[in-house]
């Protein structure tokens, strides 16, 4: 999947303030990119606006290009053929993410049902292959689990299985790992390096850490107050960082490194 983003600018509706400035980036097939940037910077709604998830309150104008489709203005026909099926999203929370009412099965077989057809015992085929695939163990018992019965480990690992059920070509993973502690965090970063491998997937790997970006993609852009202001190769941006934004995050990445190494957090 290609992705060619030309100018693209929101603003909120009503006030004119721009959340995100005429930024302008391209994604090749298998690509696997980082959007580093620290709350506020203008991030999480750049990916938003790559599916056309704006909330109304958003106005997009510049080009969303994705293979070809234009996303701003597309219909919701279009866009329903490429969210889930060509195009998907882990979201940075899964117990908002996740609907609380309906159990995991459930969750993982609606995006097969409505994408490839499934219906039956192929479906629930297909849901045990998802859940067995991102490493959940007793996968009939946890089919029938509600959301608040697993762990927030096992939540995002169900996250991951319903972007990935229908087999996307692009992944956008929003702060995967924040909510969780640093065991499973290396877990779940394990787990998308390896399923962006194993399938050829591309990536757009979104965080306000640029020690667990590192980890993951070859590129990165990194924004501040809705702009990009450095982008480049993952080990330019860490090794040898150009804007002082960027040297900025660097340093406060080595520096909680350094205190963790040393036992000196409070």
């Amino acid at each position: 999947m290609t992705i060619e983003v030309e100018d693209l600018t929101i603003t909120v509706a009503g006030s004119g303030k721009r959340v995100v400035d005429a930024i302008s980036f391209s994604l090749d097939p298998g690509e696997r990119i980082g959007i580093i940037g620290e709350s506020g910077s203008g991030k999480s709604v750049t990916t938003l606006a790559l599916l056309g998830l704006l909330p109304r309150s958003l106005t997009a104008s510049g080009s969303i290009r994705v293979d070809g489709t234009q996303i701003i203005g597309a219909s919701k026909k279009q866009l329903l053929e490429i969210r889930g099926r060509r195009m998907a999203k882990i979201f940075q929370d899964p117990s908002t993410a996740l609907d609380p009412l309906t159990r995991v099965g459930e969750l993982i077989a609606e995006p097969l049902r409505r994408h490839q057809g499934l219906r039956g015992h192929e479906l629930n085929a297909a849901v045990e292959r998802a859940l067995a695939e991102v490493a959940l163990p007793d996968t009939e018992r946890l089919s029938r689990a509600f959301p608040h019965e697993i762990s927030g480990g096992q939540r995002q690992r169900v996250a991951i299985a319903m972007a990935l059920a229908c087999r996307p070509a692009m992944l956008i993973a929003d702060e995967p790992t924040t909510a969780l502690d640093v065991t499973v965090q290396a877990e779940i970063l394990d787990l998308i390096r390896r399923l962006c491998v194993d399938h050829g997937m591309g990536l757009v790997f979104v965080s306000h850490d640029i020690a667990v970006v590192s980890q993951t993609v070859s590129r990165a852009l990194v924004m501040q107050g809705g702009q990009i202001v450095e982008r480049g190769p993952i080990d330019q941006i860490v090794h040898a960082p150009t804007d002082l934004y960027t040297l900025r995050l660097v340093g406060s990445a080595r520096a909680l490194d350094e205190a963790l190494t040393t036992g000196r957090v409070s």
